[in-house]
């Protein structure tokens, strides 16, 4: 779910070449992954793990738009927006939630904040509202094939569709990636044995075991377990969070941008 609201930017602009973007959240695989996107995208991004360093932020900083966990230790989410209300209203900084709690009704005007993103991450809106409340700045992932640097990690494909599949093969093959397709969880299995993979992009709609199944599977498998897998499917939001809960560690919704593959993939292998 996606609830964003544009901010009465009535005060005099900061010149500044690079919009910034303070991202509060303690889950360490979500802060790399939106950090990356976001940097990759051009914005320039403070980080904090819990309220009380958003806070310091905040005081020696201002940022153009906060990206706030509402579940924090130390200070919740929502201590941060009390402690933090009356500068975050002097110096008009858009809040956007980024929670696994959904908003209901009037709850994001309740908690004054300019917009609500649903946990598992959704990167086409989180990129839509992060342009429209902080501004658009110039994106670095229009770089020539030339220019990337080259990975040699292997990464394993999990997808039925042959269109995707040779589409995000020939993408992350030309970013330097060592890329293995397969179509069925049978296959990913047997490919696994063969070489193992530094990442595994997973569909979870599949023809018999589905990307369900090898993930309950991947949870009390050793070796499985150690492999991050970065879920890419047209799941309705209900059954991605199921996929969260069962331990996928990234989501990415069809249809998808490449460029925002790229950047999640980057987030996973260094």
């Amino acid at each position: 779910m996606s609830l964003v609201q544009r901010p009465d930017r009535t005060r005099a602009p900061v010149a500044r070449a690079i919009p910034r973007v303070l991202v509060v959240e303690d889950d360490a695989p979500v802060l790399t992954v939106v950090t990356d996107l976001l940097q990759d995208a051009g914005y320039g991004v403070l980080q904090a793990s819990n309220g009380l360093q958003a806070f310091d932020h905040l005081r020696e900083t201002c940022p153009d738009l906060i990206i706030l966990d509402l579940m924090l230790p130390g200070m919740s989410g929502w201590q941060f927006l009390e402690r933090a209300h009356a500068q975050l209203q002097r110096d008009r900084i858009p809040v956007v939630i980024l929670s696994a709690i959904e908003a209901r009704g009037d709850y994001p005007a309740t908690l004054g904040v300019s917009g609500w993103l649903t946990k598992p991450l959704d990167v086409d809106h989180l990129l839509r509202a992060v342009e429209e409340l902080a501004g658009p700045s110039q994106p670095q992932h229009g770089r020539v094939a030339s220019d990337r640097p080259k990975a040699t990690a292997r990464v394993l494909l999990v997808e039925d569709e042959y269109l995707i599949r040779d589409l995000v093969i020939e993408r992350l093959t030309d970013e330097g990636y060592v890329l293995d397709g397969v179509g069925t969880i049978a296959e990913a299995r047997a490919q696994i044995v063969a070489a193992r993979p530094a990442l595994i992009l997973l569909d979870l709609m599949l023809p018999g075991h589905s990307g369900w199944d090898f993930l309950r599977e991947r949870r009390d498998d050793r070796v499985l377990s150690g492999i991050p897998v970065l879920v890419i499917s047209a799941a309705p939001q209900e059954r991605l969070r199921e996929a969260k809960a069962l331990g996928a560690d990234g989501f990415l919704s069809k249809p998808f941008d490449l460029d925002m593959l790229s950047a999640l993939v980057r987030s996973f292998i260094r």
